[in-house]
């Protein structure tokens, strides 16, 4: 039985590291484009302050998850879930308002348009954290399958922070307003390689081989990186983008 515990700690440090990884890149990837600009006295939509807040806490509460399976305090793990459950809900809800007030900023210097197609970005990445996140509580009682859905549905949330040092480092100066979709997908594929590959790798090196959650979990978050290419510029994104700015009051 010695031999099994000791591949479930080597496991649950695994996640540990990668957790903090996460944490950072969450933090610092903001760092140029809202914690500086904050501190020099620029002011943002409260709904970012709201939307941001809740993001550091499901990275901070992700990372506290992950210890507490480290050390072995799987009750207080589980008796730590309903905030998780929290915490998630309150980060989809977030995830919408922000994207309605995007469009807002974005209709006052006309390029709503441009706008509601890079939604598909930020709109596709949450839908498939609740669907992972959803399946792994539906998990809880398999590990394995849990720790794995629950780590890749974090994934999709960490594209946002890379790509602002992309922001930053390759926009023109006086370029304004919403990007356009593909430059999306190169921050993408690098959080792809900085936390699932190393996931493959894992797995094969504990397991012998990738595990079948790795692959569906990987498959989707890849699927969803690239499907924005698609559907951003589509007619049938417009229509419900169409209908989804139509909730955001109008002055």
């Amino acid at each position: 039985m010695q031999p099994a515990l000791g591949v479930t700690v080597q496991r649950s440090r695994f996640f540990v590291r990668m957790a903090w990884l996460a944490l950072f890149i969450a933090f610092a990837g903001f760092l140029p484009t809202y914690w500086l600009p904050m501190v020099q006295g620029n002011s943002f939509p409260p709904i970012l302050h709201i939307h941001g807040a809740i993001f550091i806490a499901w990275n901070a509460l992700f990372l506290w998850q992950a210890l507490l399976v480290a050390n072995g305090r799987t009750p207080d793990h589980r008796q730590w879930g309903m905030a998780g459950i929290a915490v998630a809900t309150a980060m989809v809800i977030s995830v919408l308002l922000a994207v309605q007030s995007s469009y807002v900023r974005a209709a006052a210097i006309g390029m709503e348009p441009q706008a509601r197609a890079f939604s598909s970005v930020s709109l596709t990445g949450i839908a498939l954290f609740a669907i992972l996140f959803t399946l792994a509580v539906r998990n809880i009682r398999r590990p394995d399958v849990h720790r794995r859905l629950m780590y890749c549905a974090s994934v999709p949330l960490l594209q946002a922070a890379v790509a602002r040092w992309f922001q930053v480092a390759l926009t023109p100066p006086g370029v304004v307003g919403p990007p356009p979709v593909f430059v999306a997908i190169p921050p993408g594929l690098l959080v792809f390689t900085l936390f699932l590959l190393p996931l493959a790798l894992h797995d094969r090196r504990t397991l012998g081989r990738i595990h079948p959650a790795s692959i569906a979990a990987m498959a989707a978050v890849l699927a969803t990186m690239l499907l924005p290419l698609l559907l951003g510029p589509s007619a049938v994104w417009a229509t419900f983008t169409n209908s989804f700015a139509g909730l955001v009051p109008r002055s």
